[in-house]
């Protein structure tokens, strides 16, 4: 059973494609982990230690994830969400990293235009959002954009940190959702899972 609050954790992913067409083909997929781990190269999640290789190649995508993570595929029209292990009974939000892949391709734009869209979308529809920080930056060795921003779905005061590219015809978004207060407990976890992620050759096009 998907935690109650898991919709409201990565409802980022309906916001960036409320514009476009729906994210996901439609195709289920089932997913291909790895038995091997490979060693964690990220000094500043030490606890970590390795990495659980999630490879989807309908999608043309791969990713490390601690083992003690649970991935959830095809949730809010996502390829794939990765829930922490939770803290307690009391713990209704876990934290998690969610991938989304969107076609582009009835729409095409630039990563300047996609941007615009999505950071637009952030303070239209999160309540009371604040973008903390909105830069250029890398993912899976492709120019991308960052932002760090908070907001409040329901009863939750989340932080959010998104990273997203536009390869081909395709935008490929990865998001970290936290409660506000346990953000910086988790972030290096979902820092190393980002720096890990890799598009195939040959994908987006």
């Amino acid at each position: 059973m998907k935690p109650r609050s898991l919709a409201a954790a990565i409802l980022t992913i309906t916001v960036t494609a409320l514009a476009l067409a729906t994210a996901c083909d439609g195709q289920e997929t089932a997913p291909k982990v790895s038995a091997t781990t490979q060693a964690s190269g990220t000094p500043t999640a030490p606890a970590l230690g390795t990495l659980t290789t999630y490879d989807n190649p309908s999608y043309g995508i791969r990713i490390g994830y601690p083992a003690d993570w649970t991935p959830e595929e095809g949730v809010l029209g996502s390829v794939v969400a990765f829930l922490s292990p939770r803290g307690g009974t009391s713990d209704d939000l876990q934290e998690n990293v969610n991938i989304v892949v969107q076609d582009l391709s009835a729409q095409p734009m630039t990563l300047e235009e996609y941007t615009d869209l999505t950071l637009g979308q952030i303070e239209q529809f999160i309540t009371d959002a604040k973008i903390l920080d909105s830069s250029p930056a890398t993912l899976a060795g492709n120019p991308g954009h960052k932002a760090v921003y908070t907001g409040k779905q329901g009863q939750y005061d989340l932080e959010w940190m998104q990273l997203w590219t536009v390869k081909g015809n395709k935008a490929y978004v990865i998001t970290y959702t936290a409660e506000a207060r346990e953000y910086s407990a988790v972030l290096a976890t979902a820092q190393e899972m980002i720096e890990s992620f890799a598009i195939a050759d040959g994908s987006g096009q």
